[in-house]
Parts: C-alpha cells; structure tokens; sequence
C-alpha cells in the first residue's frame, strides 16, 4: 500500500513538474521522431487532434522517411519538425491515428509483430495482458495494413512476438528479428527496411541483437536517449515516447531538449 502511494504521489509529483515546465518550454530546433502505442479510455480522437492542432503552430511536421533521412545525413534544421511512429500495431492505427494524421498533411511508420496480426484470441489475450500489459485492444490484420501501405505510411518489423532482444541465443534472435521482416515482405510486397526493437530501453537489447538487425534493415530505432539522435555507436537512432492523450505540455517539454 505504502509502495502504491509512493509511486501515486511520485507520479503525480512528475506531472505537475511536466506541466508546469511545458508551459513555458517551446520545442527546440532539430528532428524530433514521437513514439506512441494506444488510446486510453475511448478518449481519442479528440485529445490526438486538439495536440496535432496546437503542435502544428510551433513545429513542422514532415513524413517520417524524410525525418530518418535528415537524421542520417545530421542534416541540423533551424526550426523543429517532428515525424511520428507507432509501435504495437493496435487498432486504434488503423482507425485514428493514421486518418489524423493524413488531415494534418503526413504520414506515420507503424511497426508491427506479425504473430499478433494473426493471432487467434488466445494469443491476443495473452499479448494484451502479459506481454505489452494494455490489455482488451484488437490487433490491427493483413488488410488494414496493406491499406495503410497504400495510402503511403511506412510498415516497419517489431520482432514476431514483441521478444525482449537481450537474448544470448543467437538463433532465437535471428528468427525473431529476420524472420519478421521476411513475413512483412510477403504480406506488402515492399521491402521492409525499418525495424525498433521491443520496450525501447538500451538495456533491453545487446550487441549481437543489433548487429543482427542492422544486417537485416537498413534502418533500427529505440526509445531510449531521446536526447541525442543515436546509440550504439551510431547504428541506433532514438525516439522519444508520448502517448496521444497527454497534456499538450508534456508533449511540448520533451520538444523543448536540444538533441545531440
């Protein structure tokens, strides 16, 4: 109870802090790459679009390929421009997010883990309750991501299962990562060169996963150290988590750091 309230209250404490610095903080000269998972309590689309619409005064919003582009090339822009992804392949991309976004002029990169797509209710629930704790959403299937493939948003790999990449077994690895690309392929029939490894954290992936992946896309992301435009010694580029219902505030510090 006592470890509830503290977490509670640390929480709450985080919140106010955010709030009150997002006030005042403006988003910062460079390319800012947001990523997020889900709605929360059919709150959207109103939340998404009202911060959509009060971003786009103070940044540039591009599609993503263009975003990965200026990053790798360490192109520094003299004005923010923010691009979006989504990691999971929930629904609510299919149904919100993506036509949001298409009103605003871009596009978003959905990574996605094709056993989830084709998973039979069983495995659902245990993704949803045991794996990415959100429980009770629907997996976005082959047909809504083709028809987002169509209309220009980027489909990019999230292992098969949404499997932890510190492993040692190299063939788990392996099968887990390349696989998934290869099982995206067949589905779109486009080449899939983007893959962001599970749960974000550095310390969620080691350095025989990332050497596998950087051999099997061309590009690899976290959400981690969203601070500085790579890890790993450059082959890693970082993103930085939001979800689509929080306080514009929030949203506009995290804006606010100057990325290295």
């Amino acid at each position: 109870m006592n470890s509830s309230l503290t977490a509670n209250t640390r929480s709450l404490l985080r919140s106010c802090v955010l709030s009150t610095l997002g006030c005042i903080a403006t988003p910062a000269p460079g390319i800012h790459i947001l990523n997020a998972h889900r709605i929360e309590k059919e709150i959207e689309p109103d939340t998404f679009r009202r911060l959509l619409t009060q971003l786009s005064g103070q940044v540039r919003f591009v599609r993503i390929e263009e975003a990965v582009k200026m990053i790798v090339n360490r192109e520094h822009p003299d004005k923010p421009v923010v691009a979006f992804t989504f990691d999971d392949g929930f629904m609510e991309c299919y149904t919100l997010f993506a036509p949001l976004l298409e009103e605003f002029g871009t596009n978003a990169m959905f990574f996605i883990n094709p056993n989830y797509v084709d998973g039979d209710e069983q495995y659902i629930r245990n993704f949803n309750d045991n794996i990415v704790m959100t429980p009770g959403k629907n997996p976005m299937r082959w047909h809504h991501i083709k028809d987002l493939s169509q209309r220009g948003h980027i489909i990019g790999a999230h292992t098969l299962d949404h499997f932890m990449i510190n492993s040692e077994d190299h063939e788990i690895l392996h099968h887990q990562i390349c696989d998934c690309k290869h099982i995206i392929e067949n589905q779109l029939g486009t080449e899939c060169e983007y893959f962001a490894f599970p749960y974000g954290k550095l310390s969620q992936a080691n350095n025989q996963a990332i050497d596998i992946a950087c051999n099997c896309y061309k590009y690899v992301f976290s959400q981690s150290d969203h601070k500085h435009y790579f890890s790993f010694e450059g082959r890693v580029i970082n993103r930085r988590h939001f979800e689509p219902f929080w306080p514009i505030s929030h949203v506009r510090y995290f804006l606010s750091c100057n990325k290295r």
